[in-house]
């Protein structure tokens, strides 16, 4: 190749990176300069909220019904601890309770005979506050056995653990056989709903978005495929952008954390995926609709 030849192409290899660095030092430190004044995209995640189950008492585990990454709903049994020792004294219980209503039962029948016996002048008052205090007594005893058995039934019930939430199981820490303890997790459950998408806007652009606004939110797993929803929530404090941005410029940045609330329930946008979202801006708000499967469209704040 001809040394001019070689040259110009070097000159024009030169020119082609001055340009690009001069693209990136725009894009980086004049973010603003050429923004769209219809619509206004930012990046997040779908947040992820999880649950920590555990046992209310200490006992072995007897049976775990749901592994990792299965759906779970509000109310479903989850797991089984030995109840044996709770069922042994739930049977004591019963039994010393229907002693002490059979005590209730004599002391009712002989406080009526002292009193009918005590209008005949029969009976002296001593008599008479000795079988009040009697049956006083015995109802006590009723009493207590009733509150003794509700407590032991209490510690019977808290044998079985129930998903809180509906979620998927994102971890199951223990297995059957293992000793359950109340500070220790059996389940780790990632919420499904209210389900959003965690995104930040810079304090330039903050005075274009406000709560009701309608967003389109978008991910690379299903192109083309759009999801509705709305601004639902506007952090009141400004914080630094999150440390996952690696350029020194970003990491600068008063940001305000963004929650786009979606208005139907879906499983295709999996917890902590990363999703684009766009807010259009020459568009009014409007209230949800019903979604395509005729459920309610999600509001859920402060879930």
């Amino acid at each position: 190749m001809p040394p001019k030849r070689r040259i110009l192409m070097a000159i024009v290899l030169v020119l082609l990176l001055v340009l690009a660095a001069v693209a990136v030092f725009h894009r980086e430190f004049f973010p603003n300069r050429n923004r769209s004044l219809d619509s206004l995209t930012l990046y997040g995640n779908i947040d992820l909220r999880e649950v920590q189950l555990a046992f209310h008492d200490t006992g072995r585990i007897q049976k775990l019904l749901f592994l990792e990454g299965t759906e779970v709903r509000s109310g479903e049994l989850m797991g089984i601890m030995d109840p044996v020792r709770y069922d042994d004294l739930v049977n004591v219980d019963l039994a010393l309770l229907a002693k002490d209503r059979v005590e209730r039962a004599n002391a009712e029948r002989t406080w009526r005979r002292v009193v009918k016996l005590a209008h005949v002048n029969f009976n002296s008052k001593q008599k008479l506050d000795d079988a009040r205090a009697a049956l006083d007594s015995a109802k006590a005893e009723v009493q207590r056995a009733k509150a003794q058995l509700s407590f032991d039934r209490r510690q019977q019930a808290d044998t079985r653990i129930y998903s809180p939430v509906d979620g998927i199981v994102q971890n199951r820490v223990l297995e059957p056989g293992d000793m359950a303890f109340p500070q220790s997790p059996v389940y780790t459950i990632a919420r499904l709903k209210p389900l959003w998408a965690r995104v930040y806007v810079e304090e330039p652009e903050l005075g274009r978005v406000h709560q009701g606004m309608e967003a389109v939110v978008t991910t690379d797993s299903f192109p083309g495929k759009e999801y509705r929803g709305y601004v639902g929530y506007i952090s009141p404090t400004a914080e630094f952008t999150p440390k996952q941005v690696e350029t020194l410029h970003q990491r600068t940045i008063l940001v305000y954390r963004v929650r786009v609330y979606l208005h139907c329930p879906t499983t295709e946008l999996r917890l902590g995926m990363p999703v684009t979202v766009t807010i259009p801006l020459n568009r009014k708000p409007s209230d949800p609709t019903a979604c395509p499967d005729g459920s309610p469209p999600g509001q859920g704040h402060g879930e």
